[in-house]
């Protein structure tokens, strides 16, 4: 074979191999980078649901925290972080004041068991608890607030558990449980209120409001 003579007479060209590398129109991998796009933004989508779904979570949690904290702990102050702190400081007072009071019960059964022991002091313990005025304290709880009622277990200063009931009933307030015990001829009552939110209820108002309805009245 001659070799200046053209091997393809008829100027046709050769064409190259199905699929070889730099033919932009061949399927050989071309939908790929395509793909990864794709995934990377499925991906990205994800993630962004993912992350405004545990935002609504924790806006809904911030919010139950919010409707369970006393307003005297949380007026004043908007940032989450406080909301927070008082959250905590309202659990430590809390705990605190159940300590005092178990300190307190434990002591009034010590007290009524020498009593029973000895019947001349059980006299003087009775004769100085009539003197003893009654009292009220308003203090917060967990679902709501608590009432602590102390008085004479009979006689004119006696304040009946049903009376005390009465009047949280006239201010619109549920009371979920209630309790009475007597220690050292008092009666002891302890009622339960449960409220949604703290945001228009004042604890010390209310305290200061059931005194006078209910032992500085002339009824009383």
């Amino acid at each position: 074979m001659d070799p200046y003579k053209n091997p393809n007479p008829k100027g046709y060209q050769r064409q190259r191999p199905f699929g070889s590398a730099g033919e932009g129109g061949s399927s050989g991998g071309s939908d790929m980078p395509h793909d990864i796009d794709d995934n990377k933004k499925k991906k990205k989508l994800l993630h962004r649901d993912i992350e405004r779904q545990r935002r609504q979570e924790m806006a809904t949690l911030y919010a139950s925290l919010r409707s369970h904290l006393p307003l005297q702990y949380i007026k004043g102050k908007r940032a989450v972080a406080d909301h927070v702190n008082a959250a905590v400081g309202f659990i430590k007072d809390t705990e605190t004041r159940i300590k005092e009071l178990s300190a307190r019960r434990d002591e009034l059964s010590r007290e009524q068991t020498c009593q029973r022991s000895d019947p001349d002091l059980a006299r003087t313990g009775f004769e100085l608890g009539k003197s003893d005025p009654a009292s009220l304290i308003v203090q917060p709880c967990v679902n709501g607030f608590e009432v602590a009622v102390s008085s004479n277990s009979s006689g004119p200063d006696a304040l009946p558990l049903s009376r005390v009931l009465e009047a949280l009933q006239e201010l619109g307030l549920e009371v979920i449980n209630s309790l009475t015990t007597r220690v050292n001829e008092r009666l002891m009552h302890t009622i339960q209120v449960e409220v949604n939110t703290f945001g228009c209820l004042d604890l010390a108002w209310l305290q200061q409001k059931l005194v006078e309805d209910l032992i500085l009245s002339p009824g009383y």
